[in-house]
């Protein structure tokens, strides 16, 4: 398949597991979430190298790269899961897709030149972007419910730079290092830095039995998303893969607009709507 089918299969994944996890953060915590889903991804990856036994060419560099992508994917999924857990989806899912503008731009400090319908695409998303996170309506019109609503938009921008820096890094070991191995040791790293994070926090994870079945769909679909998205990264346009992935926002709204009935008046519904034609744009470019 190519890089742009990658994507596409990359979106409805992650689209999916971000909706569980609106569910599984708010019964058991972001973090405790978090840990129950990288828990499962690990274990069944670990059982999958274990059985395909893959050729990995360990060096500096590489190890590097995987770190990097483990820690900051670990970050962004622990914002993001503290974004959706706040609410409202519909503010948090278009901010984080307009991370492809930070991928496109970091192929052009590399010597990329897009068009200049790429340039007028990027500005696109990020207006629509900010006309999302201008015109939701907030739960009141108190000052409370409006600092609550732009600390959502604060933790959505800050998960949407580690998504881009994750992508990044994880899109720049995978031609010499493998697919399936960046995954296993980025996700085993990132387990590690949850960890380390519960220790320091001092507090004990809370994964009642009664969820760890959502929380075993929710890994096993965040950890397709992922592999999806570095196998449509091992070709010559893994641009393409990223951006076309970025589109699981799209999913997620759609979701809570349909299962949730979240509101989404006409203002933010055009900002929707300009992000993802955008990121479709975008994705046409690449």
């Amino acid at each position: 398949m190519g890089a742009a089918a990658w994507g596409a299969l990359c979106a409805l994944s992650f689209g999916a597991a971000d909706f569980v996890a609106r569910y599984s953060s708010r019964a058991v915590g972001h973090a405790s979430a978090l840990l129950g889903m990288l828990v499962v991804g690990t274990i069944g990856l670990t059982l999958w190298v274990a059985i395909e036994r893959p050729t990995i060419a360990w060096s500096p560099g590489h190890v590097l790269l995987v770190a990097l992508n483990g820690v900051t994917s670990t970050a962004f999924l622990l914002l993001l899961y503290r974004g959706l857990a706040r609410g409202p989806i519909a503010v948090v899912a278009p901010i984080v897709a307009t991370h492809p503008v930070l991928i496109v731009l970091f192929w052009v400090a590399l010597g990329a030149r897009p068009s200049v319908i790429t340039w007028i695409a990027m500005a696109g998303t990020l207006v629509g972007s900010v006309l999302v996170a201008w015109a939701v309506e907030p739960g009141g019109q108190d000052r409370a419910a409006r600092r609550d609503l732009w600390i959502t938009i604060a933790i959505a921008s800050a998960a949407t730079l580690f998504y881009a820096v994750a992508v990044g890094s994880g899109q720049a070991v995978v031609p010499g290092f493998g697919a399936l191995p960046t995954l296993w040791v980025g996700r085993g790293i990132g387990l590690a830095a949850l960890v380390l994070l519960f220790l320091w926090w001092r507090e004990r994870p809370r994964l009642p039995r009664r969820w760890l079945p959502v929380l075993t769909v929710q890994g096993v679909l965040d950890t397709a998303g992922y592999l999806f998205l570095l196998l449509g990264s091992a070709g010559a346009f893994p641009e393409i893969a990223a951006v076309a992935g970025s589109t699981f926002g799209a999913v997620t709204t759609l979701l809570a607009w349909l299962v949730l009935r979240e509101r989404i008046n006409a203002l933010q519904g055009l900002g929707i709507v300009l992000v993802f034609v955008c990121v479709g744009v975008l994705t046409a470019q690449g």
